[in-house]
């Protein structure tokens, strides 16, 4: 879920979904798109680990970028 969030490939059923979403504009998440995680998980704790782990990939892809902007501009020529 988290290398999908990233722009990976895709996943199962629901979490493809959500963690599509995550990564792309993750403020357009539905509370359909959660709810159907919920419900083929089976439970909260499984559905918030699933958020987690895409927003946590998202999140590494996003620091990456910057970081890698960051060692560019500080590489440029004076």
């Amino acid at each position: 879920v988290s290398a999908r969030a990233a722009g990976g490939p895709p996943t199962d059923g629901p979490y493809d979904t959500l963690a599509r979403q995550i990564g792309e504009a993750s403020y357009q998440v539905t509370d359909a798109e959660v709810e159907a995680v919920r419900q083929a998980v089976g439970s909260d704790k499984a559905a918030f680990e699933i958020v987690m782990s895409a927003c946590i990939g998202a999140g590494l892809t996003r620091w990456d970028a910057a970081a890698r902007a960051i060692e560019e501009a500080t590489d440029a020529p004076a």
